[in-house]
């Protein structure tokens, strides 16, 4: 047991580092991607609209859809963790408007 705890936590400190290495801090990917985004813009309204804004301003809608793509993953992921660890819980406010909704059945 020794051994494969040990095993373990040399495997969680390889995923840590992978995880950052991979997707590094989401929340950070989608402020960057905005923010970049937001210069772009500014920078059309101050100089107009040129072909090469245009195509970095798409570039960076790409981006940032991307980054809230990953985004909306993690927290997806994030709420099926939080949901297998606790679970659902059957209370009596559940089993009395089941109850009401069924009674019309019967």
């Amino acid at each position: 047991m020794y051994i494969l705890s040990q095993k373990l936590k040399i495997l969680k400190s390889k995923l840590k580092f992978w995880n950052k290495e991979t997707f590094g801090n989401v929340h950070a990917l989608v402020k960057d991607a905005e923010d970049k985004l937001q210069g772009i813009q500014n920078n059309i309204d101050v100089n107009g609209h040129t072909d090469t804004l245009m195509e970095q301003e798409k570039q960076a809608q790409i981006n940032l859809q991307q980054s809230l793509n990953i985004e909306e993953i993690f927290w997806k992921e994030k709420s099926k963790v939080k949901w297998h660890l606790e679970g659902d819980r059957n209370t009596s406010f559940f089993h009395r408007t089941t109850k009401i909704k069924n009674k019309p059945n019967s």
